[in-house]
């Protein structure tokens, strides 16, 4: 009874409202006796009653989530932080490339990856790694003419970028480069996003390799960009660039394996090496399963799935958290979702033929036996008389038994033949005598 009593503001206090305005309606009412109520009750008293009137929210994940999962920083970034590079084997390839060719001076370097496997991390951590006595000029915008990647490179070298005259251009870069090797420091020029570049633009790029000495190049020049770098390449006008890049590497998704260490070392990372497991493992697989192994997206469904599990207040992430982020983001064309259609198709195909076989053969086995139809042959009309003939052994054995008939003699065509005088020559008469 108290406490009801003092839940209950008294009447005037619900009524009263400022002079000069206008009544209250009756939602205004109900609005203003719940400020009056908060402003007369404890809290203890109102933690139910606000269970009841307000309706419980999604907390926001900027910053809270974090320090729910004991995290000092936000672990799925999408911007390329070279402290979170996880290096697979397909990276620490990759990054060989990359140092063996600040090392040589024979040509380009040509490292091409699919989207969002890691390309721009990767290469940020190695033009802020140690790499002494080398100077850098690193093309984010490849959207450039000939002119402007000149001037950009001038600029990023600290030299004068400020005319339009490409003779001007190279020759201060030229002379640069002389003054850069007599001190004995290199020089490299990284382009990001090399598969938008034109045609002339790596055109000029080929022509800035000319920069060079009897014995090595003085520019060394990186390309990293998408798959559609390596089909740009093949343009007819681009045979002497193609064939200047000494060193290639493409990286791929990652495996389901190098998934799992990949989450675990972004969030150890995150948390300077304090956080426990949070995602399951049937979690980890499923995220695999369903970024197809890309970095970006792995990123994607993780922090999503953090976020989920931090609203339904569980310190870990399970199947369902993360299968409520990927129908979040499912809006996003997500290449693994085309594979998996493109494999259920062939499978279904497959099954469809597989069925009609066994169809087949089961209506083969249990058809009737075919009705056997003999094709009489029409009489012939000649009819002609056949001896009969024993076969060929009793033949000859016959043949042998039986004398053999005489023979009779051969007939000249030309008639009997006839001596001189005219007589026929059938038997030879006695020899005579000459005078």
């Amino acid at each position: 009874m108290g406490t009801r009593a003092r839940l209950q503001p008294p009447r005037a206090e619900l009524g009263r409202h400022a002079p000069g305005r206008a009544p209250l309606l009756p939602g205004q009412r109900a609005r203003a006796g719940c400020a009056a109520l908060r402003a007369s009750a404890p809290l203890t008293v109102l933690a139910p009653v606000d269970g009841l009137l307000y309706k419980k929210r999604r907390p926001r994940a900027a910053g809270m989530y974090e320090r729910f999962f004991g995290l000092a920083d936000a672990p799925f970034r999408l911007t390329p932080d070279p402290r979170y590079l996880f290096l697979s084997r397909k990276h620490a390839d990759a990054l060989a490339h990359l140092k063996l060719g600040l090392s040589e001076s024979s040509g380009f370097v040509c490292i091409t990856g699919d989207v969002g496997t890691g390309k721009t991390t990767l290469l940020r951590a190695f033009l802020t790694g140690p790499i002494p006595d080398t100077a850098t000029a690193y093309v984010f915008n490849p959207v450039l003419s000939p002119l402007e990647l000149l001037q950009t490179i001038n600029g990023e070298f600290g030299l004068r970028a400020d005319t339009d005259s490409r003779t001007e251009l190279v020759g201060a870069l030229n002379r640069h480069l002389l003054e850069q090797r007599k001190a004995g420091r290199r020089a490299i020029v990284v382009i990001d996003e090399a598969q938008a570049l034109a045609v002339e633009v790596l055109e000029q790029l080929r022509l800035l390799s000319n920069l060079e000495t009897t014995t090595e190049k003085l520019l060394r020049i990186i390309l990293v960009g998408q798959p559609q770098l390596r089909a740009l390449l093949l343009h007819p006008e681009l045979v002497q660039l193609n064939q200047r890049i000494t060193l290639r590497w493409h990286i791929g998704p990652l495996t389901r394996q190098e998934t799992g260490a990949y989450i675990q070392h972004r969030l150890s990372i995150a948390s300077q090496g304090q956080a426990g497991p949070i995602f399951t493992r049937p979690a980890l697989r499923l995220i695999h399963r369903r970024s197809g192994g890309v970095p970006r997206m792995i990123n994607m469904i993780a922090h999503r799935a953090m976020v989920a599990a931090f609203a339904d207040d569980r310190r870990t992430v399970r199947t369902r958290s993360v299968r409520q982020a990927y129908d979040e983001i499912a809006v996003v064309p997500l290449p693994t979702r085309r594979r998996r259609t493109s494999r259920v198709a062939a499978l279904a195909t497959v099954g469809a033929a597989v069925c009609l076989a066994v169809i087949a053969i089961g209506a083969a086995r249990l058809a009737p036996p075919p009705i056997l139809r003999l094709r009489l042959r029409p009489p012939r009309r000649s009819c002609r008389l056949v001896t009969w003939r024993p076969p060929r052994p009793q033949r000859r054995a016959l043949r042998r038994r039986s004398p053999a008939p005489p023979r009779r003699p051969r007939r000249s065509p030309l008639g009997p033949r006839r001596w001189s005088n005219g007589s026929p020559r059938s038997t030879p008469g006695p020899a005579r005598a000459r005078p």
